[in-house]
């Protein structure tokens, strides 16, 4: 049996980001080409897009999580905690005050109100 592909070889693929996707991951040949934020999604594919045109390969561009990108990278999270220093701590919280102040987005102010309960800056 041999393998016939429905699609040619050479061609640029991607799907489009979920919503827990945080990166961008650009394959060309299998190869890492680029790393880029969800947020320049539609840069990193029309980059793509442009040198496909211009050398035909294998291209995917590849929405991922943190975890997922963590995982593919092989980045392990350290075993233990180090606690938060007083400053992180005001970081934190100034930050996830402002989400829930100025956020539209009701998803992001659960999330954020969460972070603070676990962290123990809100009771709920």
């Amino acid at each position: 049996m041999t393998y016939a592909a429905w699609e040619p070889r050479c061609r640029c693929t991607t799907v489009a980001p979920g919503k827990l996707d945080l990166f961008v991951v650009t394959l060309v040949e299998g190869r890492l080409a680029a790393l880029d934020t969800v947020m320049d999604y539609e840069a990193a594919l029309e980059r793509a897009r442009g040198f496909h045109r211009d050398n035909p390969c294998q291209i995917k561009v590849l929405p991922m999580t943190g975890e997922e990108l963590r995982n593919y990278l092989g980045i392990e999270l350290p075993k233990t905690r180090r606690p938060m220093t007083e400053a992180e701590r005001k970081m934190v919280h100034d930050r996830m005050t402002n989400i829930l102040r100025d956020s539209n987005d009701a998803d992001a102010r659960a999330d954020a109100l969460d972070l603070m309960s676990e962290l123990g800056m809100v009771a709920r």
